[in-house]
Order: C-alpha cells, then sequence, then structure tokens
C-alpha cells in the first residue's frame, strides 16, 4: 500500500520520525513541509497541496505501486 508520511518543521511530532516511517513501510514517500506545523495544510498550504497531489498523481500513473 502506497503511504505518504509527512513532517513539518514546526510540528509536535518529530520530522524525522515521520521521514522514518515513510522508508519503513515497503512504499513509502515523504513530505517535508518546511513552514508547516501539525496543520501544514493550511499553514504550508502550497507544499502541502503539491506533495498530496504529486504523491496521488504518482500512485495513479502506476510509478508507485
Amino acid at each position: 500500500m502506497p503511504t505518504l508520511a509527512i513532517g513539518a518543521r514546526y510540528d509536535t511530532m518529530e520530522p524525522a520520525q515521520m521521514e522514518k516511517i515513510a522508508k519503513s513501510v515497503k512504499v513509502g514517500r515523504y513530505l517535508f513541509c518546511p513552514n508547516g506545523s501539525h496543520l501544514s495544510i493550511y499553514d504550508d498550504q502550497k507544499v502541502y497541496m503539491a506533495g498530496i497531489i504529486s504523491f496521488i498523481r504518482s500512485v495513479d500513473s502506476g510509478e508507485i505501486h
């Protein structure tokens, strides 16, 4: 199952741990939001949405599966 783990600079969840999660699953990808918090969808919206869209397109195209 393709998995996207998202980390953000100002999140209480450590970005390094989120990256580790992405690497620990068989088909994982990591997205870092440099200006985001736990609510990166609001405070780092451009990076967050571009990352989500890229991930979905990669899954849909079969690039990652």
